[in-house]
Formats: C-alpha cells, structure tokens, sequence
C-alpha cells in the first residue's frame, strides 16, 4: 500500500512540471504569452535601442535627451511586449517601419520654452546623419499623443516633467536619385539636436 502511493506522489512529482512547461510551449507555439515568459527581452531590446545626451550651457542644464531607434529588432519586442498587455498588436509600426526612420524622444528642459521642437519657431534644428556625410531633415516631428502612463511602463525614462516625440524621418536623402540614407554600406546613423543654447548627438551602429 505504502509503495503504491509513494508511487503515485512520484507519477504527479514527475509529471507536473512536464505538463506545465508543454502547456507553455504550446501557448507560446501559439503566439500567445503565457505568465511565466521572461519579460528581460523586452527590457534589453529597450537598452540596445536608447541613447541619451544631455546639453549644458556654462554649467547651466539646458536639455536632457533619452531616445530610442524604432529599428527591426526594437519593433519586434515592443510587439511582443505590447501583446503581453492587450492581447493584440500595435497598429502602424510596421507600416512605418517600412516608410520611416522612426525615433521616440524624450525631452526635459527647465526652461519650458525651449521645449517645443515640433514648433515651426522652435530656436532647435533637428536632423539625421550618417557616416557617409549624407543627412535628413525630418519628415515630422510630433508631440506623442499616449497616456503618460502606458508610455512609463513601455520608456521608463519618461518623468512627470518631461515631453514625448514622435519622431520620422525619411529613408532616402535622395528620393528622385532612388538614393537610400540606409543602404547597405552605412555603419551608423547620428540624430542632432542642436541651437544656439548647445549640441546633442546619439549614435546607433546601423546593424546592432
């Protein structure tokens, strides 16, 4: 009696985490998240994709930058992770990701005035180059228009203080010449900010 339930105990002992890793396997096979799935892909895609500058003027702050490269790898993590919270994907990004070189930036000054890079008086130029000495002007620059709080749990960077960019550039710097700003060759891209009150430049390696 007393080895007939020990070997009953020893069936569940063994065969619970077998059901329990193939139930998530299948979920996952599905392309449905299941509770246990690392979340470290996402937080790690999210470090590879950001890059900060900050501009100072004798001493004084006069911007803080944070920003993160919509590139394949980003957009297909923050798809993921995305789909963790509403059971669906994100609309647009690939379609701009086919269109658009797209940039999220996060941007905090004191001086609130200066916090307008969407305005046509805005005293900041902003522009894309890339190691070939070509470079691209915004096709728009756009205040983000999420809750403050979906865009913390996605860019934890974000504050209570600072204002949120939509940023999209185009991919050619000659349309006419069929002209690719990212062909093949290129090695990096740099996003500048820059003004009367400073200089910021973020670097990513294109291929990363």
């Amino acid at each position: 009696m007393k080895k007939t339930v020990f070997l009953i105990i020893l069936f569940f002992v063994v065969s619970a985490p077998l059901f329990y890793l193939s139930g998530c396997s299948v979920f996952s096979s599905l392309g449905i998240p299941s509770a246990v799935q690392p979340y470290g892909g996402y937080k790690s895609a999210l470090r590879k994709a950001t890059r900060k500058a900050d501009i100072y003027n004798k001493l004084n702050t006069v911007m803080f930058i944070r920003a993160t490269y919509f590139n394949k790898s980003f957009v297909h993590a923050y798809e993921k992770e995305y789909y963790n919270y509403y059971m669906k994907k994100p609309a647009g990004l690939k379609e701009n990701l086919s269109k658009y070189i797209t940039l999220f930036v996060s941007i905090y000054t004191p001086e609130k005035s200066y916090n307008n890079l969407d305005s046509n008086r805005s005293i900041w130029m902003v522009y894309l180059t890339n190691d070939e000495g070509e470079s691209v002007m915004p096709f728009s620059i756009k205040p983000s228009q999420k809750k403050r709080v979906f865009l913390k749990k996605f860019f934890p960077y974000v504050t209570d203080w600072s204002k949120q960019y939509i940023m999209k550039f185009p991919k050619y710097y000659d349309k006419k010449e069929n002209k690719l700003f990212l062909n093949p060759r290129v090695k990096w891209i740099k996003l500048i900010i820059t003004g009367v009150n400073g200089k910021a430049v973020l670097k990513w390696n294109h291929a990363f």
